[in-house]
């Protein structure tokens, strides 16, 4: 063997050696190795270890941070030996792309921008799979990558839950085969295909592209197509609903080396009785120097028309630079809003701040939400105001001093101030937190009453509490009643759970008042009302409780709340007449003094009908005293309906009315009636008074039928009178009577000049009368021809007695009287005719009349001769 030959496999040998050497060490001087290549604050952890085997090299799982941040970890990647082009493979790689900010700065003056050219043809051939590749913070849109290179051909192909991609590179052309994004934004996946031409360099924007797809919002019923096109420096993005004749976004835009400029872009947007649409543009200054050094500027409107005209909201955007990182971006709404049923005033300067995929909006000095309008049907808001200078909304809610003032009023010109103030967390409709106080004002005019509330309260999440409430007024007006101070205050809290699937109300209320007046007397003492309710919402809820005022109660309530329409019924238990003693009034105009009363009612209370009730009042066995008459044995069946400010009566059958006695000084027994109509009463809701008797002087008074308001008079038949009984009941001393009389007195009300229109009186077999021999001897003394006149009074046989009657409406009574009999005195018999005419105003006469003894003064007085009279003047 020649020396040339031993030197060159001595050689070999080392160089051998030296490989071997250097592959069992590798785990040593990699990672120092490809350290000294990477800038100064990058580093590389390896995890694990090289792995060779005749296949594959298994490379150590490791990771890259940039100043302390963990920018990459790439897991259990491999390089295939026995494969060509050289496949690369990756169990997972997670990046973060906050940590992109870390990197170390190499720019330098030198630097040409990257050439697309020159990248396809360093780049080797090869096939690069990873199983899963995460890019935070956009973890929603993980998936599985494949990537192959081989000249100037490049496929990529990635595939995900919220992402997938099929894109061929061909020289300078992208075919875009299919990109598929899923969104809660999107009903349906977003799908878009086309081609792009690229530039060079990959600094530059693609200068023509054509790309087309397909896209259904969760918002919009109807699915949407959406076109991009550039031509070199001109482009244009459209989104067209094929029904509609204008697109729903239309953004003209131009690209230059240093500006994008979206000019007189517009867009529309359909809603339910409320279209929108308006106009937008932007500018976008030094985009070539990267996403943070570039200057944007925009501006956006909306175009409203409702109530109150036309509307114009704008929002000003910038000019400020966005940041991945940290942003001071300005912003400010302001314009009208003028929808169908409200109005919204805006002037809100902000700042965008924080990460811009997490932003932080903070509402400036001054910042300000007006809305006026109607909410509810009939009820409208005056003001209603959020300052909320001071306020950070991100995209879990707003947080901060949140306030709301409101001013409201409805058809009925009531009106009320309301505030509410509190620190929110992370707030918005149904989520988060907002912990607030509570107070207003104000006043209801048709019950002539101001109102006032206070208390505390929160809304956490889909849950809105009440932990205090105390409301009411200082007194309630309604007709003739007069309830004072009522007030209403929680005994349990009051929940109301908004979850649209399964809502939930919830509460204990406890109702008091001073006395109520019903009228000028009669009152209702000091009362108080226990109240559940449990239910859906405020306005949609059952209720429950009890009602006790003193001794009276307790009545049992339930009901429910409709909306605006308030419903329930009341059972009052069976007890004593004389706990009701104050809605009588006071004891000295009518006593309750036994009895018992119960009762049963249905209520309703609406805007439109206001107050209504019905039910049925049964009272058994009463004791009442008034001051001139005592009734026992009253019992009575009393329906009654109220609405409109009128108690309506025996709708289903009439109110009967019993009472067994009526002490007075003439005493009644028996007497009955039947009601029915209205009170008070007109001619479309008339009175009648049906089958009225009662027992008095041994006979009866009847009357079958009275209405109210009269048009023709009501008969009441006087049945078999005994006079005896009458003269008893006005016991003059020197008078007596016998027999009885009947007869008939159509009588009126209103609505005539009479109060006894024809009546007439007559007897039914005889009357006898006598007057004592002292009072004629008496008048006989002092007028000898006026005693000698009526001597045949000492004792008379009437056979056949007749007398009209008629009353005036002003009490001028005028009696025609026939009286047929025969006299007694001294022993003989004379037959006596007596034609009588008498008139008196039967007013004055009652109010001078003390029964018994004034009307003998008064017999007296008219026996004397009208000489007499003169000389007695």
């Amino acid at each position: 063997m020649s020396l040339a030959l031993r030197y060159i496999l001595f050689a070999l040998a080392i160089v051998g050696i030296s490989l071997i050497g250097l592959g069992l060490s590798i785990n040593q001087w990699f990672v120092p190795l490809v350290q000294h290549y990477l800038p100064q604050g990058v580093t590389v952890e390896r995890q694990s270890g090289f792995s060779l085997s005749f296949s594959q090299l298994k490379l150590p799982t490791f990771s890259i941070s940039t100043q302390g941040c963990q920018l990459a970890k790439v897991t259990s990647p491999k390089i295939a030996l026995s494969r060509f082009p050289i496949k690369l493979s990756a169990q997972q790689v997670t990046v973060n792309s906050d940590c992109f900010k870390q990197w170390p700065s190499t720019a330098s003056t030198e630097s040409s921008p990257l050439s697309l050219r020159h990248l396809q043809q360093t780049l080797p051939s090869l096939n690069l799979d990873i199983a899963s590749l995460t890019i935070a913070p956009w973890q929603t849109y993980q998936g599985a990558l494949r990537f192959s290179s081989a000249g100037a051909e490049q496929r990529l192909l990635y595939q995900g839950q919220a992402l997938s991609l099929d894109a061929a590179l061909s020289g300078q052309t992208l075919t875009l085969h299919e990109i598929t994004v899923t969104h809660p934004l999107f009903k349906q996946p977003l799908s878009l295909s086309g081609n792009v031409q690229l530039t060079d360099s990959l600094a530059s924007v693609p200068e023509e592209a054509n790309l087309r797809g397909n896209i259904t919002l969760a918002d919009y019923p109807k699915p949407l197509t959406v076109s991009l096109s550039r031509d070199h420096q001109q482009g244009e993005l459209l989104i067209n609903d094929t029904t509609a004749q204008s697109p729903l976004l239309r953004a003209p835009f131009s690209v230059t080396d240093d500006e994008f400029r979206v000019e007189k872009g517009s867009w529309a947007w359909s809603m339910p009785g409320q279209p929108l649409s308006g106009f937008f543009s932007l500018t976008a200054r030094h985009w070539q120097q990267g996403f943070e050094q570039t200057l944007i500027s925009g501006r956006v409107n909306a175009l409203t028309q409702g109530r109150g005209g036309k509307g114009n909201v704008v929002l000003n955007l910038g000019p400020g630079t966005l940041s991945l990182s940290d942003n001071q971006f300005p912003l400010r709404l302001t314009g009208t809003a003028k929808l169908q049923d409200l109005q919204f005033y805006a002037g809100l300067p902000a700042t965008l701040t924080g990460m811009l995929t997490s932003p932080t909006l903070h509402f400036q000095p001054k910042a300000l939400l007006l809305m006026r309008g109607e909410v509810l049907p009939g009820w409208e808001v005056d003001e209603a105001r959020w300052p909320i200078a001071g306020v950070k909304l991100t995209a879990q809610g707003l947080s901060g001093l949140l306030q709301a003032n409101f001013m409201v009023r409805n058809q009925q010109s009531s009106f009320y101030l309301l505030h509410l103030a509190g620190m929110a967390e992370n707030f918005l409709p149904d989520k988060g937190r907002w912990d607030w106080r509570y107070w207003g004002k104000g006043m209801i005019l048709p019950l002539t009453a101001n109102w006032d509330v206070q208390g505390r309260g929160f809304w956490h999440d889909e849950e809105i509490t009440l932990t205090s409430l105390s409301t009411g007024f200082d007194q309630i007006r309604y007709g003739s009643m007069l309830m004072q101070k009522p007030r209403m205050t929680l005994t349990q809290p009051a929940h109301w759970i908004t979850q649209q699937e399964k809502p939930q109300f919830s509460g204990g209320f406890k109702i008091v008042s001073d006395s109520t007046f019903f009228g000028e007397t009669s009152q209702l003492p000091a009362a108080q009302l226990n109240l559940d309710v449990q239910g859906t919402t405020p306005d949609q809820f059952g209720f429950r409780g009890q009602l006790v005022a003193k001794q009276i109660g307790p009545v049992r309530v339930i009901g429910r709340r409709d909306k605006s329409r308030w419903l329930g019924r009341a059972w009052w238990p069976e007890q004593s007449l004389s706990v009701f003693q104050p809605l009588a009034g006071p004891e000295s105009r009518v006593a309750l003094h036994s009895g018992d009363l119960r009762a049963q009612a249905a209520f309703s209370f609406t805007d439109d009908k206001g107050f209504q009730a019905g039910g049925h009042w049964v009272v058994k066995d009463g004791n009442i005293w008034l001051p001139d008459y005592q009734f026992k044995g009253v019992n009575f069946s009393l329906p009654f309906r109220f609405t409109d400010h009128r108690w309506h009566f025996g709708l289903r059958e009439p109110v009967a009315l019993n009472i067994a006695q009526i002490e007075n000084k003439f005493p009644m027994s028996d007497l009955t009636l039947q009601l029915k109509g209205s009170w008070p009463w007109d001619e479309q809701h008339p009175m009648e008074i049906n089958n009225t008797s009662v027992d008095i002087f041994g006979g009866s008074l009847a009357m079958a039928h009275l209405r109210l308001p009269q048009h023709h008079s009501a008969q009441l038949e006087i049945k078999h009178l005994g006079m005896s009984q009458l003269i008893t009941a006005i016991h003059p001393k020197q008078i007596a009577m016998s027999g009885k009389i009947s007869g008939q007195l159509p009588l009126w009300f209103e609505n005539s000049p009479w109060l006894i229109e024809n009546g007439w009186i007559k007897d039914d077999k005889g009357l006898t009368l006598r007057v004592d021999k002292d009072l004629l001897d008496q008048v006989l003394k002092n007028n000898l021809a006026a005693g000698a006149a009526i001597d045949w009074l000492r004792y008379m046989e009437i056979s056949k007695s007749y007398a009209t009657v008629q009353v005036s409406a002003k009490g001028d009574l005028l009696m025609k009287s026939q009286i047929h009999g025969t006299s007694r005195f001294d022993d003989k018999r004379q037959r006596v005719n007596l034609n009588y005419h008498h008139t008196e105003n039967i007013f004055m006469l009652w109010r001078s009349l003390s029964y018994g003894d004034n009307l003998q003064s008064w017999l007296e007085e008219q026996t004397r001769l009208p000489a007499n009279k003169e000389k007695g003047q």
